[in-house]
């Protein structure tokens, strides 16, 4: 393992309990039979534009949960939970699916009904920028469900770090620090595939996985071996080659804007306009905007007034992590568990208190070789990582990094006073001991049958969501409903300059960012 540039971390001083959890839990809505729905977003559950907390990705029955920043996991799941229970009271007969990859799809994908966000300019680029995607990349492949982790420490342990390390707190610290994190994340994402992927088949009415995967089960296409097909070629993936640098947030957010303003001869090729004059995609770029970037990880600031994500991070710096790497996990009802929250804290915590140096390219393509092929085939035997160009086997590796892991949950839990960081990692070793963690299961699962598998799970989880939400709760959650189709309302009737001078204002200042 590379040594950390600001060398060992004593670990039983740091402040490391009471950061920021935040989660975005992308579900599809979905109909009895399995089918995915044809409904608009349910006016109970408010404006998919202004709600802060209930939205839609891709499409409009592909639902996305976004909890607050949240003190705890415990906290994080709590609200999570919350929730999933007003949204599954409050759309009829339908269900959440609880798996990444989707439920049976129509033969024909003009039939997926692209999310729809009124009719102001800021939801007219969202919906754009949703049309561009499925020119790019196919419909299909935008149905695909999966969870954002987002994360930042207690500002007590910047303190701490940079006294010991003989600097100021300054942003530019700070930024160097999670820059470190995100390289350091970069090294070691196969890890979070191989513990938490729970997508290693689909159903075969996902056309793109026709020609590639192999027959498992009735109706049922994947790869023997794979632990996560989302995280694969075949899901989330740039298909235009372009290279974004994690050595310093300067370089980042550099390369972001010139892929975002650099032309695609594959995009070009898609056209800018329709034959009636509307767009086809915001541009015929590399990236449409900044969110395009399938990274495994990405440095976040929160946006103001609909700002540039480049434009943010370059001014006010970096506030928390994202980490776009985890399935949806079909055995809890939320998608994702109290003790996979407790782990991954854990594990940012030790990206953050072991940072990585720059790396160069042949660093930068052993690490995205290592997480593609965890993906597509990390539970077939004998399958072995690249680590300094020698060969190691997976769970060796996996194992080494889990116990490297348990100093940093024994001290979240010491000052916690409690135990279920430690509990929750001890169970993930002995699961992983035994070849019975998450994509184990999911895998024997989904040869049963991908249908069988996630049916079984949405019943299992349907007394769950069903439970009473707490009265404050719930009447929180409705007026929220409502206050978020009222600024929508209110967005639409404000002046609305003419679309393309809108955004070619939006995107005007990536050009400070190129000089």
């Amino acid at each position: 393992m590379p040594p950390n540039p600001y060398g060992p971390t004593t670990m039983h001083t740091l402040p490391l309990a009471h950061g920021n959890i935040g989660i975005e839990r992308e579900t599809l809505r979905t109909n009895p039979d399995a089918t995915l729905a044809t409904t608009p977003h349910p006016t109970a559950l408010g404006s998919a534009y202004t709600h802060a907390n209930i939205t839609t990705d891709y499409a409009e029955t592909l639902l996305e949960l976004v909890t607050d920043p949240q003190p705890s996991p415990d906290a994080a799941y709590e609200q999570l939970l919350a929730l999933h229970r007003y949204c599954a009271q409050n759309i009829g007969a339908e269900s959440l699916w609880p798996g990444s990859m989707p439920c049976i799809l129509p033969e024909n994908s003009d039939d997926i009904a692209i999310g729809y966000y009124g009719t102001s300019n800021g939801g007219k680029m969202r919906r754009l920028y949703r049309e561009g995607l499925g020119h790019r990349y196919g419909k299909t492949m935008q149905m695909i469900a999966g969870i954002h982790y987002n994360y930042s420490p207690p500002a007590a342990l910047w303190q701490a770090l940079a006294a010991r390390d003989g600097e100021a707190v300054t942003q530019d610290y700070i930024n160097r620090r999670y820059m470190g994190a995100l390289r350091a994340n970069s090294r070691h994402a196969w890890l979070i595939n191989y513990l938490y992927g729970a997508s290693p088949a689909v159903h075969d009415s996902f056309a793109p996985a026709r020609s590639v995967l192999d027959p498992l089960a009735p109706h049922t296409l994947g790869w023997t071996g794979a632990t996560s097909l989302r995280m694969s070629d075949l899901g989330y993936q740039n298909k235009t080659p372009f290279t974004i640098s994690f050595n310093d947030l300067a370089t980042y957010t550099r390369d972001l804007a010139s892929a975002v303003s650099t032309p695609a001869p594959r995009f070009e090729h898609l056209g800018l306009y329709n034959p009636d004059g509307s767009r086809k995609q915001i541009s015929t770029h590399i990236l449409q905007i900044a969110n395009e970037y399938y990274a495994a990880a990405r440095p976040k600031q929160p946006l103001r007034n609909n700002e540039l994500p480049t434009l943010a991070l370059a001014t006010r710096g970096i506030a928390y992590l994202e980490l776009r790497l985890t399935d949806i996990n079909p055995e809890d009802p939320c998608g994702i568990s109290l003790a996979q929250l407790n782990v991954l804290e854990t594990y940012l915590l030790y990206c953050i208190l072991n940072p990585e140096g720059a790396q160069n390219h042949a660093a930068r393509d052993e690490n995205s070789h290592n997480r593609l092929r965890t993906a597509c085939c990390g539970l077939s035997d004998g399958f072995t990582l690249k680590q300094a160009r020698r060969d190691r086997p997976i769970q060796d590796a996996a194992l080494e990094l889990l116990h490297a892991l348990e100093p940093v949950a024994a001290r979240l839990d010491e000052e916690r006073g409690e135990s279920a960081t430690r509990a929750a990692l001890a169970a993930l070793i002995k699961e992983v001991e035994a070849r019975r963690h998450l994509p184990y299961r999911a895998q024997a699962g989904n040869h049963a049958g991908f249908l069988d598998y996630h049916l079984g799970w949405r019943e299992r989880h349907r007394a769950t969501l069903h439970e009473p939400i707490a009265a404050d709760i719930e009447e929180a959650l409705k007026k929220q409903a409502a206050a978020s189709l009222e600024r929508q309302k209110e967005k639409e009737a404000e002046p609305q300059p003419d679309f393309e001078t809108y955004l070619q204002n939006h995107f005007a200042p990536l050009q400070e960012l190129l000089q």
